[in-house]
């Protein structure tokens, strides 16, 4: 299996597209560029003369309201979970992505456009080594009754439950080591889904319009709406992996440890990694030759740390 290497990466050559914003049913381009070493991935607004660039963060996330969204400057860009995961899940750790409006087109629901999109470009390899969270003690955060967890681990690797009153969906629950395969196969064609019922409310509230069955699962009651079904038949647990990773790669770090979440979403998991980039005396931020004898074994648990909000 493939692994994420010692160095750093970028795109190969600039990827543009466009496609239909989720909420504002816009039509909206993208550009993306290659970066510089230890650049990391930054947005801008391209339609905004003199936009600032943030480099994402935690700690640039403005909303976690139906989407992760973030601020450049006072200029908002939203659902920007599902590129943040293909990047973090190819292995791409330096990029600038310009938005030509207020949110990152929702394509078909799933990361696998952006991983195709990545694949074509070409993945560039530079010459300074990765840096790495090494994980020493356990971190939990839990909040109304949803919880995630990390734990040591010599890998990187997220289980994930979700728990739904619904006939259709109850309880699911998926496991993934991450890697570049992993991430393509199993995790990147997970579709975005609601109710049916959620969605009529959205669209009264003039929200969601540019949904439909061409990029969201949409379940009502005991079926779905979806002609083609579903791609997995665990794809809406696998989907909430795949927010889980779009939302922890805003750490800026590859991770090596094992991230467990029940009922996650983007408020918990925005609250979890800005508690574990604080918590400086949990983890260690490594270069991988010195963390190779972690390959080994696990790192043995010790006392957990516990942070309940």
């Amino acid at each position: 299996m493939k692994n994420y290497g010692v160095y750093q990466t970028t795109i190969s050559k600039e990827i543009s597209f466009s496609g239909v914003g989720l909420h504002s049913g816009k039509e909206i381009a993208i550009k993306i560029f290659p970066a510089p070493a230890d650049f990391g991935i930054r947005f801008k607004r391209g339609d905004i003369k003199n936009s600032d660039i943030v480099k994402l963060s935690p700690f640039t996330v403005s909303s976690t309201h139906l989407a992760t969204s973030i601020r450049c400057g006072e200029l908002p860009i939203s659902t920007i979970e599902h590129l943040s995961a293909a990047f973090f899940g190819m292995g791409i750790d330096n990029a600038l992505v310009e938005v030509f409006g207020a949110e990152v087109p929702i394509l078909d629901g799933s990361a696998l456009p952006f991983v195709n999109m990545i694949k074509k470009a070409g993945i560039q390899t530079l010459s300074k080594k990765r840096k790495f969270l090494k994980l020493n003690r356990k971190i939990v955060i839990e909040k109304d009754g949803k919880l995630i967890e990390m734990l040591p681990s010599r890998f990187m690797k997220i289980t994930t439950h979700i728990d739904f009153d619904n006939p259709f969906i109850g309880y699911q629950k998926v496991f993934v080591n991450i890697s570049p395969e992993t991430f393509e196969k199993e995790l990147a064609p997970a579709r975005t889904f609601g109710f049916k019922k959620d969605i009529d409310q959205l669209w009264s509230l003039g929200l969601a319009k540019g949904g439909s069955l061409d990029n969201a699962v949409v379940i009502d009651n005991d079926k779905i709406l979806n002609p083609e079904g579903l791609r997995m038949s665990d794809e809406l647990v696998r989907h909430k992996a795949l927010d889980l990773l779009g939302d922890l790669s805003l750490i800026g770090y590859r991770f090596f440890g094992h991230v467990r979440a029940y009922k996650s979403g983007h408020m918990i998991n925005n609250i979890f990694a800005r508690s574990l980039l604080v918590s400086t005396d949990l983890y260690s931020i490594v270069e991988l030759d010195e963390i190779e004898p972690l390959q080994q074994a696990d790192i043995p648990s010790i006392e957990p740390a516990f942070a309940t909000i």
